[in-house]
């Protein structure tokens, strides 16, 4: 009897841990940048999770030589990650690429607190920004 006092308990106990180990969902952020007259640009949404955030959207370029966007999250003052797409050096030429990825601050007390979005235009070599989202 003894034996399956103690089973359920560790069933009991097995169940609250896998319960409390999905993430949390505090808030949808929307972003939009551009630079040149609108050519370049990027939109989507944060998905703000319990210390990382998941990033969906797209990266648009029209008739110009080249754009990419770049995501640097921070936990506070220090640096987490940089992410940009597309990815591998190419860039967005006369298309929309999308994206959906995750910016990983779960090494960090309280998570990633702000992201910077930085827009590179080719045609120009010039990087704008950053635009400053914080968390909700």
């Amino acid at each position: 009897m003894r034996f399956k006092q103690v089973g359920a308990t560790l069933a009991g106990a097995a169940a609250v841990t896998v319960l409390a180990a999905g993430p949390a969902l505090a808030a949808t952020t929307t972003f939009a940048v551009s630079s040149g007259g609108g050519t370049h640009s990027a939109s989507g949404s944060f998905t703000w999770l319990n210390r990382s955030v998941q990033v969906q959207g797209g990266v648009k370029n029209i008739g110009g030589a080249g754009t990419q966007v770049l995501f640097d999250a921070w936990a506070g003052s220090t640096p987490v990650e940089s992410q940009s797409r597309p990815t591998g050096g190419k860039l967005a030429v006369n298309e929309t690429i999308s994206y959906n990825f995750t910016l990983d601050g779960s090494a960090y007390s309280g998570g990633i607190t702000e992201i910077d979005v930085w827009l590179y235009n080719a045609h120009a070599d010039l990087w704008s920004g950053p635009t400053t989202y914080f968390r909700p």
